[in-house]
């Protein structure tokens, strides 16, 4: 885990933020914990209007990361905005990292320019994620070919589900699917900890095949950003894009940008930090990461931290891990709404778990 705790993991966005913003319902005074990851989570949520954001990681890489983007909002036009990170090209990168490195506090300033190759081939793509994801969509496309286009551009949900019905959902997408199942491949090829806690690769192949037969139904691919990355391996300004990064939501997202405060935190130290009480908690997937103990654990800081009546969501990738039977009385689930955002959620291989907490006083 260390590596992992220091290290650029993900950089761009693999989930839908109008999930979040309609499970948490924000309002003008709300207090919000926010796990940071990329820093498209914050970013998206400030859409929702809260007055304040309080982002933590316990990967400083993460962190700065997301200092990085709030620079770049202040110091770069919309155009210049998405070439700087990477979702255009240009070959200007450096260039423009000369106006936003002076919105950035000195100890950031210093972290950047030691990762002048990063920044000079678009920080939007170079978390270990995404290369996975590219290297991914590489082999798809030589699999796949023009069928890729034509799921892409199915003109009914109907048709589309169809289509990966009879074009995507076979015998070698079902290996695929069973190498991704295996905690190895998580572990020692992609080296993300969050391997060792995957169910049996039985139990994740069927969950992970299941989600996108789902999703095949209920949403359009060309719609998600995460199917942008899977099936091309990058954004585009005319791909699918999280909301952050749609030129529409600019002006909004940098008249909001001093709301956000970032902070190197976990969850479960959450208790005793000094931070809350919050009205609502993004949690992320950070099950993913947890043995049974250290989910309950990262409960318990939320719970410590939680103002009466608090929203949360939470996603939930390959680890369904449940909070233990102690936490489950405070830990209210809308079990109705969760299951209509799981389905309508465009970042495809999560289900979602909202509600409010009861914590104890």
């Amino acid at each position: 885990m260390s590596n992992f705790a220091r290290t650029l993991n993900f950089t761009s966005a693999n989930e839908d933020g109008a999930t979040e913003l309609a499970a948490l319902t924000l309002k003008p005074t709300d207090q919000v914990l926010c796990l940071t990851a990329s820093g498209a989570r914050p970013l998206d949520l400030l859409l929702g209007g809260p007055a304040r954001i309080t982002s933590i990681d316990i990967n400083p890489a993460q962190n700065e990361l997301l200092r990085l983007k709030i620079a770049a909002y202040q110091a770069l036009g919309d155009e210049a905005l998405h070439a700087y990170l990477g979702i255009a090209a240009t070959r200007h990168r450096l260039d423009l990292h000369r106006k936003v490195e002076s919105f950035l506090p000195p100890a950031s300033r210093s972290f950047w320019s030691a990762r002048r190759g990063v920044l000079a081939s678009g920080v939007w793509n170079s978390g270990r994620w995404e290369r996975v994801l590219r290297l991914g969509a590489i082999g798809t496309r030589l699999i796949r070919g023009r069928s890729i286009d034509t799921l892409l551009g199915a003109p009914t949900l109907s048709e589309q589900a169809g289509i990966w019905r009879t074009r995507f959902d076979d015998a070698v997408w079902h290996g695929a699917v069973r190498l991704l199942s295996q905690r190895w491949f998580w572990t020692r090829i992609v080296g993300e900890p969050g391997g060792a806690f995957l169910p049996s690769p039985a139990e994740s192949a069927a969950r992970l095949t299941g989600l996108f037969r789902r999703a095949s139904e209920n949403i359009f691919f060309r719609e998600s950003d995460f199917a942008a990355l899977l099936l091309k391996g990058r954004h585009t300004p005319e791909s699918a894009l999280p909301l952050h990064m749609r030129p529409e939501k600019f002006d909004m997202i940098r008249e909001r940008l001093d709301r956000i405060h970032i902070a190197e935190e976990g969850l479960a130290t959450l208790g005793a930090s000094g931070f809350g009480p919050f009205d609502a908690f993004s949690l992320s997937d950070f099950g993913s990461y947890c043995s049974q103990a250290d989910y309950d654990a990262c409960w318990r800081g939320i719970l410590a931290a939680a103002g009466p009546g608090a929203r949360y969501c939470e996603r939930v990738f390959m680890n369904p891990v449940q909070p233990g039977p102690a936490l489950t009385p405070h830990i209210g689930i809308d079990l109705s709404r969760s299951a209509g955002l799981s389905v309508s959620d465009k970042s495809i291989i999560y289900d979602i778990r909202c509600g409010t907490l009861a914590p104890s006083r």
